[in-house]
């Protein structure tokens, strides 16, 4: 493993670290091996994770399966264990907002890597014949990345005061499948969604298409 920047994903790794030393990023990659080809070709050119790192905010247009899931994860884990390494049980420090039940549960599969390996945990928030809950629920274990759709997530907002105050701790959005949000469906649940998040965070947008459409959520959703 020779020398590289330290943002160079699949073979170097987080914090800095150097030739010879193991971190946990380093260990998940030899797990996900088949992913990093693909990552490293589209990523290390478009530098969204960088730029996240940097707090700054991106749009990514990326195809499906080019490893678009692991480019907002690495962030988020990143960004939010170099900020505590344990997150208060009424503090939120990342969502990432997904348009079904499915692609929840797929991004949620990917999360568990990192949240198995880190003291910061992740709660799927979904609607369903399981969808009551409350803040005590989200944080029972350190649920410091919250994974939801936008219907569920709206609930949570307008209907538990407790969960809107922890996401004043937000330090990231992350809004997957960003050209979906434009249909009228889901239109009143992300402007309440956006309303309620403080304002100084970071935030990425992933989607497969540009949608002419997205600009809407694009001015909205971005600093």
């Amino acid at each position: 493993m020779g020398e590289q920047s330290d943002h160079r994903w699949g073979d170097y790794y987080l914090f800095g670290g150097r030739k010879g030393k193991k971190s946990w990023t380093l260990e998940l990659f030899h797990t996900a091996n088949q992913m990093i080809p693909t990552f490293n070709e589209l990523f290390d050119k478009e530098q969204a994770i960088e730029r996240l790192l940097r707090f700054q905010d991106v749009i990514v247009q990326a195809p499906t399966g080019s490893g678009k899931t692991l480019a907002y994860i690495l962030p988020v884990f990143t960004i939010l264990w170099k900020k505590k390494k344990i997150w208060p049980e009424n503090e939120i420090g990342a969502i990432i907002i997904v348009p079904s039940r499915e692609l929840a549960k797929q991004v949620g599969a990917v999360c568990k890597l990192f949240a198995d390996t880190l003291p910061l945990s992740m709660r799927i928030m979904i609607g369903g014949k399981k969808a009551k809950c409350n803040l005590k629920t989200v944080h029972s274990s350190n649920a410091a990345v919250i994974i939801a759709t936008p219907g569920r997530l709206q609930s949570l907002i307008s209907s538990n005061s407790d969960f809107k105050k922890a996401l004043k701790a937000l330090e990231i959005l992350i809004i997957d499948e960003a050209d979906r949000y434009t249909d009228s469906s889901f239109k009143a649940s992300m402007t309440e969604i956006l309303e309620s998040l403080p304002k100084q965070r970071r935030t990425g947008l992933f989607s497969a298409t540009q949608a002419k459409e997205m600009e809407e959520i694009v001015k909205f959703g971005l600093r």
